[in-house]
């Protein structure tokens, strides 16, 4: 079902680890333990989404507050500064996946070896190929001998086993450092190295997640957060001051008028990500971001002309229990990643969004990230939103908020609604949505997937895409 209602609710993007999510819960684990589960298992049956070679952010409300983690990986420390090309060795950086399981252990109640036992016998039994992997895959031109080997002539129903996955799950299930230091580590940076990426055992080893303070901005009644950078949750806050600025959503939300704002709105807000936002240790945020006389100055301005990539590939997710609602997010960056496979482990390529200036490739440094998750409360009630989505993240997000706050639709009519994006070049819209664009079938993945939770007193609405094969359970 797209939604569920109730004490206890997950919502994903694949059925399978709904389901696994769902058992968690059923069985008295609290929601950061069937968050584990849940991203485990996406990391088997989704693996050109996420995986063990890629990395995630966790934004949660409990009780004491906010905890939010940013376990994005940071480059090699010999990556050099020259430009990176797409997809190579050098696009790599150190996947933060399993290091966020780890800084989840302070709130879980479960043992890891229970929380990935699932994922286990997924990745070593097999599991067969869903619709979302199956166009992925035929979607993806030959990306290494390894990556065909595993992939290759897959289709959809097929059944596939990546047993090196569940041995390092293994390992990891007894010690979530070993995929850091070790033997585990040990044998993946040799075989990194062995295909060209300049990684040492060193920038495994001393990597950390962080807990980070959120970012934050009121819209309409709404205190909105955002993950600051190195991620461009900054750009979704600045699109939502803007649009509640120019009045624009007085108008009804298919208006050619209010599109062609927006759409003004978004390429300012992502012409400021390209200058301003990267890694915060190297170069720091700038205050005035969000200030409404930068912002009405930025509002006057024509012309703009913003990079927006809209090639990507994530996956995000959300659980609740009767204390804790937890929003969680993971990635390679494209399809597959980099399509280099270590140990039937596919790694990300995170690094092929460096760019110059601030955001150019450096060592131990984290390029600019397109995941972000959006919390808001206010009005009695409190929203997470997340997305596979891309760079266009920021406007996937701003789009779902608008329709649940200035449309008055409820959260899962918000998520179905028609969706409009602004491409740098072009625009692309559902057909549904009846405006001139280049236009999108009628419920279409190219304008992200989103997952999304409501709480309003004692009770979760979590909602899953119509645009993929995702599920919302309650428990």
């Amino acid at each position: 079902m797209p939604t569920a209602a109730g004490r206890r609710v997950v919502a994903s993007q694949n059925y399978v680890a709904s389901y696994v999510g769902a058992k968690i819960l059923e069985q008295g684990g609290n929601a950061f333990d069937a968050a584990i589960a849940v991203s485990a298992t996406l990391s088997v049956v989704i693996p050109h989404t996420s995986g063990l070679g890629g990395d995630g952010l966790l934004l949660a409300k409990t009780p004491e507050g906010i905890i939010a983690i940013n376990s994005t990986g940071w480059a090699p420390k010999n990556i050099g500064e020259d430009k990176i090309d797409p997809r190579s060795p050098r696009s790599i950086v150190i996947p933060g996946l399993v290091e966020l399981w780890h800084a989840m252990e302070d709130y879980t109640t479960m043992s890891l070896d229970r929380l990935l036992e699932p994922a286990i016998k997924l990745a070593v039994n097999g599991f067969h190929v869903g619709r979302g992997l199956h166009h992925a895959i035929v979607n993806s031109e030959k990306l290494s001998q390894d990556w065909q080997s595993l992939y290759g002539g897959k289709r959809f129903g097929d059944r596939i086993r990546v047993r090196g996955v569940g041995e390092v799950l293994r390992n990891v299930a007894r010690d979530p450092r070993s995929f850091y230091e070790g033997e585990v580590a040990e044998k993946l940076v040799e075989g990194l190295r062995k295909r060209g990426v300049p990684v040492e055992l060193d920038d495994f080893r001393e990597f950390r997640a962080e807990r980070v303070e959120l970012l934050k901005t009121n819209y309409k009644g709404y205190t909105v957060y955002e993950f600051p950078p190195n991620t461009q949750g900054i750009t979704t806050l600045q699109i939502l001051r803007m649009v509640e600025m120019t009045g624009i959503n007085k108008l009804p939300y298919n208006d050619v008028k209010r599109v062609n704002e927006h759409v003004r709105i978004s390429a300012l807000a992502y012409e400021d990500r390209d200058q301003y936002v990267a890694d915060p240790r190297f170069h720091p945020l700038p205050a005035f971001l969000l200030d409404n006389n930068y912002l009405t100055q930025r509002l006057m301005e024509v012309g703009m002309e913003a990079k927006v990539n809209q090639d990507g590939d994530t996956t995000f997710f959300t659980v609740a229990d009767e204390e804790n609602k937890v929003g969680f997010i993971q990635s390679l960056f494209q399809p597959f990643g980099s399509g280099i496979v270590v140990n039937d482990i596919v790694f990300n390529n995170r690094g092929d969004n460096f760019t110059e200036g601030r955001n150019k490739p450096e060592g131990r440094k984290r390029p600019l990230h397109t995941l972000s998750i959006l919390y808001a409360e206010g009005r009695d009630d409190e929203l997470i939103i997340g997305c596979a989505g891309g760079d266009l993240r920021p406007q996937i997000h701003s789009e779902v908020l608008e329709y649940y706050v200035d449309y008055m639709m409820e959260i899962d009519e918000a998520v179905n609604a028609p969706r409009f994006m602004f491409t740098g070049n072009k625009v692309v819209a559902e057909s549904r949505l009846g405006t001139p664009s280049t236009k999108l079938e009628p419920f279409s993945p190219q304008v992200g997937i989103v997952q999304a939770l409501k709480t309003k007193r004692d009770l979760h609405i979590a909602v899953a895409d119509p645009r993929s094969e995702g599920v919302s359970l309650p428990v």
